[in-house]
């Protein structure tokens, strides 16, 4: 069983509201800053991987073994990243090591994007709000992927 004095300071509505920001974030950093549009299920994917740091930092901050398990999810995370993203796009060298790297930049906004949240409920904002916005937010985030994927056909 999980030990409760290991749960960490991460809570599900920093995490509800990190994911649909961080989403759109991958989706503009790979479409307009790489020019390499991914197929939709990669973007899923990536992102659902990143919120799966939530069990970690949430259940195990605290844990003895707290570094290795999070150092071992961040391997896992940075190798299908780039199996899955950049390996595929068989490009330069240059293009290639920077692809990757932009695994570190996803990780950093997701974690920035979470942290909006905890400093607004630190500040006296109810997590109802941040889960009211990330509602709103996954709709529009539905409708627009939806609307793209429209206009290029299925992937």
């Amino acid at each position: 069983m999980i030990d409760t004095a290991w749960q960490g300071t991460v809570e599900f509505y920093e995490l509800v509201f990190g994911t649909w920001l961080a989403y759109i974030f991958l989706v503009l950093m790979w479409e307009r800053v790489l020019k390499a549009p991914l197929p939709e299920w990669k973007y899923a994917l990536i992102t659902f991987l990143g919120a799966g740091a939530f069990w970690v930092n949430h259940y195990f901050q605290h844990a003895p073994l707290y570094r290795e398990l999070l150092n071992s999810y961040s391997v896992a995370f940075l190798v299908v990243y780039y199996s899955v993203c950049v390996r595929p796009q068989r490009r330069a060298a240059g293009w290639t090591v920077a692809a990757t790297l932009t695994a570190v930049v996803f990780t950093v906004a997701f974690i920035l994007f979470e942290n909006i949240a905890r400093f607004g409920f630190n500040r006296g904002i109810h997590e109802f709000w941040f889960m009211l916005i990330a509602y709103f937010g996954f709709l529009f985030l539905i409708l627009w992927r939806g609307r793209a994927l429209g206009s290029r056909g299925a992937e």
